[in-house]
């Protein structure tokens, strides 16, 4: 499948199969050097804390709704006293709600702009390997939001997560479903490809495969309900209709996942095997 670059070089991108693993991935790929020019855009807002256009209200009514979710799922997940650690934590606005629930938090992020807000605002950041140099088995609580489909080193970085987890602990992710009932309405158009800023696109299966190889579970998995209707808004065609049409195949989405579990985006709590 061929899909466009709308935000950046408005290139063409292939996504690919394997036919081992049922990996989707976007072929060619940017390397860790050059990537970095695919995100330098005014809209790619979830570096932005000044945009005022409707897309940009729009995504941080929705981002401060599903921080309140994601917060209740982990307190109703893991209790006590927990260092949390939010590897690609943009600006820190999670971490900094976390912070108000009590949680120690710390966190990493690469994109110099988002970092030097994330630092002003005053989250702690530290790399994977800054932390391995000290104690391993620190953190009680891993999150990656919209993140794990733009790693590069996917399965080194996967193994010095888990390092860093400790035993009892659990890692989170939260990403789109390729097999999502929108993403096969919108196609090659369905805003979460958002190649090639996505090196890989991710379904149940693949997540429960990617996770099995290095000795990990699913303990849980969680709907972002509130996905189906921004992606969808995201992939609509620019007409007087887009936000109707949004509203409508988002709900749409929403129902059909009930059925299949197949929402526009999961969240996935993922913890070591002690068997």
């Amino acid at each position: 499948m061929l899909s466009t670059d709308h935000l950046v070089s408005k290139n063409l991108f292939t996504i690919q199969k394997c036919m081992d693993c049922e990996f989707l991935f976007t072929n060619p790929r940017p390397d860790k050097k050059t990537i970095a020019n695919y995100y330098i855009s005014e809209d790619y807002i979830s570096h932005s804390v000044e945009n005022e256009s409707i897309f940009n209200r729009l995504y941080n009514f929705i981002r401060n709704k599903n921080i309140a979710y994601k917060l209740a799922l982990i307190s109703q997940f893991k209790k006590g006293d927990l260092h949390l650690y939010d590897y690609g934590c943009g600006v820190g606005t999670f971490l900094n709600e976390a912070l108000k629930k009590g949680y120690k938090v710390s966190g990493f992020e690469p994109n110099l702009q988002a970092r030097e807000i994330a630092i002003q605002s005053g989250i702690t950041l530290k790399s994977l390997d800054q932390i391995l140099k000290g104690e391993a088995k620190c953190f009680d609580v891993i999150t990656l939001w919209h993140v794990l489909e733009h790693i590069h080193d996917l399965d080194e970085t996967i193994e010095k997560l888990k390092a860093v987890l400790k035993d009892d602990g659990v890692l989170i992710i939260a990403v789109p479903m390729a097999n999502a009932w929108d993403a096969q309405k919108y196609k090659n158009d369905w805003a979460a490809l958002d190649v090639p800023r996505h090196l890989f696109h991710f379904t149940q299966s693949s997540i429960h495969k990617l996770f099995g190889k290095f000795g990990m579970k699913i303990a849980s998995i969680h709907p972002l309900k509130f996905d189906a209707y921004y992606i969808s808004l995201l992939s609509e065609k620019n007409s007087i209709l887009k936000y109707f049409r949004a509203l409508f195949y988002g709900c749409y989405s929403n129902v059909k996942a009930k059925k299949t579990s197949n929402y526009s985006s999961l969240i996935f709590f993922i913890q070591k095997n002690r068997e």
